[in-house]
């Protein structure tokens, strides 16, 4: 019996060792792996991102993004006033000066005191400070009402860019005021120097061989002409839909025949035919100073 328990005890050792290195003994040997290597980042820079936006996975073209222009609008119509007040009350003092002058500016008798060219001077003193007030004070008009219109806030305010919103969402005020006030300012130089001409006398008949007054009158028209042809060409330079103020002048009329008369508002066609009445009667009174 002892015998037999020994050669039991055996067997069950040796199966016992031989499932143990059946377990341990047989398994694949694993490579050595890198721990820094093995770890993946998560993390994506913005180029990466701006990478894939713009290849779209598929070579599609970005989409535009779009923002707020909402306090945009109201910053350009709120400051535009500014210098367009400025003016206004300049010219406003400026339409009421001369007035003995003006006297004879009507009288073609030889009484007068002024030249020709002294009275067409001055002519063109009334009519540009004149044209400064009113369109200055459009100008403000115009901006004031738009600033109402954004502060009811029934418009898309989205947009690539404040230009585009505004050209869509406000296109009559938006090229009104920008018109109006650029035109008020060009008059305004032109009755800055007609009327220094007419203050300083610079247009009188001088002596023969005095050549003080004439070289003088050169002066101001040279300089102001430098500012006004600057400003022009820049003016022109960044009008961005329009090549010249001559197209922006030929837009913005078509906006108001359209208002007018596509969309039959009546008070604005009575201002259409006063305007075209102002310039008939501006025209005829040009025609007749030059046939005296």
């Amino acid at each position: 019996m002892k015998a037999a328990m020994k050669v039991i005890s055996f067997l069950l050792l040796l199966s016992s060792s031989f499932l143990a290195g059946a377990t341990t003994g047989f398994l694949l040997p694993r490579p050595a792996v890198n721990s820094s290597a093995s770890k993946i980042s998560m993390s994506v820079s913005s180029s990466s991102i701006g990478s894939l936006l713009i290849r779209g996975g598929g070579g599609a073209a970005a989409e535009p993004v779009l923002q707020n222009f909402y306090g945009d609008a109201l910053g350009f119509f709120g400051g535009i006033r500014i210098p367009a007040s400025f003016l206004a009350g300049s010219s406003l003092a400026a339409m009421f000066i001369f007035k003995t002058k003006a006297t004879d500016l009507t009288s073609y008798t030889n009484e007068s005191k002024l030249t020709k060219l002294e009275r067409r001077v001055l002519g063109f003193y009334h009519l540009s400070s004149l044209l400064a007030f009113l369109l200055s004070l459009n100008t403000i008009a115009t901006a004031t009402i738009a600033v109402t219109a954004v502060l009811h806030g029934r418009f898309n305010n989205m947009a690539e860019t404040a230009y585009m919103m505004m050209r869509r969402e406000f296109e009559y005020e938006f090229v009104t005021v920008r018109w109006s006030f650029l035109c008020s300012l060009f008059c305004f130089l032109g009755m800055i120097a007609s009327r220094m001409f007419i203050e300083f006398d610079l247009l009188s008949k001088q002596d023969h061989g005095n050549e003080t007054k004439q070289d003088m009158a050169m002066l101001v028209l040279c300089s102001l002409g430098a500012l006004a042809t600057h400003l022009l060409s820049y003016v022109n330079q960044n009008l961005w839909c329009w090549q010249s103020m001559v197209g922006m002048t030929c837009y913005l009329v078509k906006i108001l025949a359209k208002r007018a008369f596509l969309e039959a508002r009546p008070l604005q066609i009575v201002s259409v035919a006063l305007a075209a009445g102002s310039v008939f009667y501006v025209s005829k009174l040009a025609l007749k100073d030059l046939k005296e």
